[in-house]
């Protein structure tokens, strides 16, 4: 019994979410992008989302951390947009020096692939990576943390450090969609 234990103990190990997230927190959004992971960590306090955290990077050295504790202080914010028909993306980004750095989802049919990480100068795109498919990615956003409706107005963010707004980010060169075909 033991050794059919040990035995299952690498298949367990892959199939748990790769991430960046401390012991204390619970990841909202994580997956491999690249060589490097990228985590949206959230950290509780008396049943609310007390700190959110964006990191990114290995796990034995994060190159970009962006934290929110107050919702007067630097935020994140989020947003949803039909891109297709059957397909709707979901966004959360924060801004820091000019850059813009933006986890993203597809949900629906029509998606040509499920999430990834952009970095946004303006609107202008300076890299989109797809998440890495698989038992580890986590490519979609935690309904603990935000539940997407069918637009902004009826999205609901479950903290005061994600703020839903109509954005206009460009969506369109995050996720190219092919033309429709109508008879």
């Amino acid at each position: 019994m033991t050794s059919a234990l040990l035995g299952l103990a690498p298949m367990l190990a892959l199939a748990a979410p790769q991430t960046l997230c401390h012991r204390d927190e619970k990841p909202f959004f994580s997956c491999a992008v690249g060589s490097k992971t990228v985590s949206l960590c959230g950290e509780s306090s008396a049943g609310a989302i007390a700190r959110l955290t964006y990191r990114y990077g290995a796990p034995d050295k994060v190159e970009l951390e962006f934290s929110a504790a107050s919702s007067t202080a630097p935020h994140f914010l989020g947003t949803e947009e039909p891109a297709a028909p059957r397909a709707v993306i979901q966004q959360v980004w924060f801004d820091r020096g000019g850059f813009s750095y933006l986890m993203h989802a597809c949900q629906g049919g029509d998606c040509p692939y499920g999430g990834g990480l952009a970095v946004l100068r303006g609107q202008r795109v300076l890299s989109n990576t797809r998440c890495r498919g698989g038992p580890d990615a986590m490519d979609w956003f935690a309904r603990e943390l935000v539940e997407f409706g069918d637009s902004n107005e009826h999205s609901q963010s479950h903290t005061p450090l994600l703020q839903i707004g109509d954005y206009g980010n460009p969506i369109d060169e995050l996720y190219p969609m092919p033309p429709s075909v109508f008879p």
